[in-house]
């Protein structure tokens, strides 16, 4: 009895010996994804903060630590749906729409720009702005004002707009023409911009004539305005070179005063430039 027993009894030590190898040989395949795992956090951590240290920018320390705590300390969380009111049971067609009602339409905004579209009141804005804004210019003579039968005039000197010889825009001159835009664009007119050299030749080589360079100062004037909003069908650029001197070319001052460019102001009504020259 005790010879069949002992047996017996060997037998299961060895199943159970086996069964607890076996187990143990599982547990130990498994243990590198903890290391794995390990691995990746850290290396996910490394390359936040090359990338944090990357952004050279104010507050970047700041940054990196709280990334870098939010990489360590991360807790991941489930997102459950939040149910708004009472449950919905049965199918979609147990649920009853109503149609939506139409959308009033919005009544309409009153113009709020000033119905009085006179030559006075555009010789009036101007005279007024130039006077608010540009009061030095004027009394230096750079910027003058005129009304005649037919047109209001804003002269400009080309020293106040351009660089000598130069038909870029001064950033004083893009400060002036932007107010000039807002009255044009309030009251709408035909302007010619004309533009007067002197009589000397010009000392540029991408110029050949006073004639290349009056045109070119009237377009930018022209090109500024319009970016400012100005109707393209209103205005046009003319060159007149040195063939329209307001004094006679015989001293540095006079040429000075001969080098201008003048918006002329139409006190005629036209819906645009082209019929009002030729039709």
């Amino acid at each position: 009895m005790s010879e069949t027993s002992s047996p017996r009894r060997s037998s299961r030590r060895r199943q159970a010996v086996i069964k607890s190898a076996n187990t143990s040989s599982s547990l130990g395949r498994d243990r590198w994804l903890l290391s794995y795992a390990d691995f990746i956090t850290l290396l996910f951590a490394f390359f936040v903060a090359l990338y944090s240290i990357a952004i050279q920018h104010k507050g970047d320390e700041v940054r990196l630590t709280e990334t870098l705590y939010g990489v360590f300390d991360a807790v991941q969380k489930s997102i459950k749906p939040i149910n708004i009111g009472e449950p919905i049971i049965g199918d979609p067609k147990d649920i009853k729409f109503e149609d939506a009602a139409p959308v009033p339409a919005a009544t309409p905004v009153a113009d709020k720009k000033p119905q009085d579209t006179s030559p006075s009141v555009v010789f009036s804005l101007l005279k007024q702005v130039v006077e608010e804004q540009f009061q030095g210019l004027q009394q230096s003579g750079q910027i003058n004002i005129s009304e005649s039968a037919d047109w209001v005039s804003l002269e400009l000197k080309s020293g106040l707009l351009f660089g000598e010889s130069e038909y870029e825009l001064s950033n004083e001159a893009v400060a002036l023409l932007m107010l000039v835009s807002n009255v044009m664009i309030s009251y709408p007119s035909v302007i010619m911009v004309e533009g007067n050299t002197d009589n000397l030749p010009t000392n540029s080589s991408r110029l050949a004539s006073n004639w290349h360079l009056s045109s070119l100062r009237a377009a930018s004037v022209v090109d500024e305005l319009v970016y400012q909003g100005v109707n393209p069908k209103m205005i046009a650029p003319i060159g007149f070179s040195s063939e329209r001197p307001k004094v006679r070319n015989t001293n540095t001052y006079a040429r000075q005063q001969n080098r201008r460019v003048t918006l002329r102001i139409s006190k005629r009504n036209a819906s645009n430039l082209y019929d009002y020259l030729f039709k």
